[in-house]
């Protein structure tokens, strides 16, 4: 019956919020039973995680409670607007399916001649019966347009009545409100139909979804602005649930053997590049980005690179050589720059560890994506992930960009930081003039984010913790362990995954491998 303890990895890759539920019982359950308190160096290592979550909490705490400024603030504000900023990043035409392309300003640009005849989305939204929404959109064009907006529910497409609201400066704001029925459930948007009048292109942006039977001015959407309780909760929540995903999967590896478990993530990650690999060939264009089952693309590159490394340290060189396709396939449907990095880094310390009759198989596999690149159309891709050496192109531009904004929030306030989960309410306010990037949820940069949000208060915290773990591995000889981590460390210069749950968790399995207790102290 030990083959059901293996079960839970096969979540790792694919459902890691369900393998870290399963771990987390099991930490406590290890730790109501005082499992661990005579296990060497693991018998202290909360210590630590508690260490970090105190110091960080306390800074969280004490970070500043600010009111938000938002764009078009001449009404009531709404409590909440479901679309998230960057929304109209995802609007995409009905025929033929393309979606728009970004401008400077938060906006997205489609054109007529390319037999525009609506604007819609597939992000959806959970509505309650007998609700009242309101939906609203800012557009402009170069000519005369009239548009429809509609409410896309499980019943069908439900078009409204729309006003079109003159706000100056060749801005419009369009608008229209629905009350939900029986057997809505959903609304899926923004949905725009029925775009008339003389003109070439047209510009959306800035939509919002609210309770109500009138607009008001825009606000971010997204996550609501936290507390300052709420981000200490969430800093040391975050931390607690490491120490227990931890002591749940050591509790587990006493039971599963290193190849099982790592057969099990390898199966899970292949499933996960199944989803990617659909995702990728049903919207497929030369800006196509799969998600898999990820919060974005960029978290799906990572969690897969992180995932291929574990397999690396658990199950060996061969099973690491079919992560290694999986790890590579991720990446590239991804379009992940900062995951390409990470595939870049790993494949090196990879082929040195294999054996040199088997290093030509790692080269075939090179080969193939080498011949995957020259196929028509997928140069795109290929600049799109090695675009970061060019420190002028657009996306090189808009991370330096970011970056600034983040320096700046470390500036004014070094000890707390602006509040955890605050930097794109942030952005919104303190981005320059035409930002390249119109919204920011985080700072493309682990340490940055954290200086930014967290203040040297965090920082201290994240790296007591993460450093007290790396010097005992170090101190253990755990060197692939410690180029686990390396990896994820290295992505997150140019990107911030490290606290997504694809990243996150499976770096505490690694840990949890590494200072694993001596075999004669292991159950059979």
């Amino acid at each position: 019956m030990t083959w059901l303890y293996g079960l839970p990895f096969i979540l790792l890759p694919l459902f890691t919020i369900g393998f870290a539920a399963a771990a987390v019982c099991l930490g406590i359950l290890g730790l109501r039973k005082g499992s661990y308190q005579s296990q060497g160096s693991r018998s202290t290592l909360w210590v630590y995680f508690l260490s970090a979550g105190f110091v960080g909490g306390v800074g969280q705490l004490l970070s500043p409670v600010e009111d938000i400024k938002v764009p078009w603030v001449n009404d009531q504000r709404p409590e909440k607007n479901l679309f998230a900023p960057e929304t109209p990043w995802y609007l995409f035409s009905y025929d033929p399916m393309k979606r728009g392309e970004r401008q400077a300003d938060g906006f997205v640009r489609f054109y007529k001649r390319e037999g525009l005849s609506g604007i819609s989305s597939d992000l959806y939204y959970s509505v309650r019966q007998g609700t009242i929404l309101t939906q609203s959109l800012y557009f402009r064009s170069d000519g005369n347009v009239t548009l429809q907006l509609s409410f896309w529910t499980k019943r069908g497409r439900q078009i409204v009545p729309t006003r079109l609201v003159d706000v100056g400066d060749g801005l419009k704001r369009a608008y229209a409100t629905y009350q939900v029925r029986p057997g809505d459930e959903l609304v899926q948007g923004p949905d725009i139909v029925q775009i008339k009048g003389n003109w070439t292109y047209i510009d959306i942006g800035y939509a919002q979804l609210e309770l109500g039977s009138f607009p008001s001015a825009y606000r971010s959407g997204g996550q609501p602005d936290p507390t300052p309780l709420g981000r200490f909760v969430w800093w040391f929540g975050t931390v607690l649930l490491g120490l227990l995903v931890f002591y749940g999967t050591s509790y587990l590896l006493t039971y599963v053997s290193r190849a099982r478990a790592a057969l099990m993530i390898t199966l899970g990650l292949a499933l996960h590049l199944s989803v990617g690999v659909w995702q990728y060939f049903s919207y497929f264009s030369s800006e196509s980005r799969a998600a898999g089952l990820a919060i974005n693309p960029n978290a799906f590159g990572a969690s897969g690179v992180v995932a291929a490394s574990l397999v690396w340290l658990l199950g060996g060189w061969r099973l690491a050589l079919i992560a290694l396709t999986a790890m590579i396939g991720t990446v590239w449907i991804s379009g992940s720059r900062a995951a390409f990095l990470g595939v870049l880094f790993m494949s090196m310390i990879w082929v040195i560890q294999f054996p040199r009759a088997w290093k030509w198989a790692v080269g075939i596999i090179l080969t193939a994506g080498l011949m995957m690149v020259l196929l028509p159309g997928w140069e795109d891709r290929l600049g799109r992930l090695i675009s970061f050496t060019d420190l002028s192109s657009p996306s090189s531009q808009s991370r330096l960009e970011i970056w600034q904004v983040a320096w700046q929030a470390f500036t004014e306030y070094p000890f707390t930081g602006i509040g955890a989960n605050r930097f794109g309410i942030y952005y919104l306010e303190h981005r320059p003039p035409n930002a390249l990037e119109p919204a920011a949820a985080h700072a493309h940069n682990l340490f940055l984010h954290l200086l930014a949000e967290t203040g040297l208060l965090g920082l201290f915290g994240f790296l007591g913790l993460w450093g007290s773990i790396i010097r005992m591995l170090w101190q253990m000889g755990q060197w692939a362990a410690l180029a686990v981590i390396g990896t994820a460390l290295f992505m997150n210069l140019f990107d911030y995954t490290w606290f997504y749950a694809g990243v996150y968790y499976p770096l505490w399995v690694a840990v949890a491998w590494a200072l694993r207790p001596p075999p004669d102290t292991m159950r059979a």
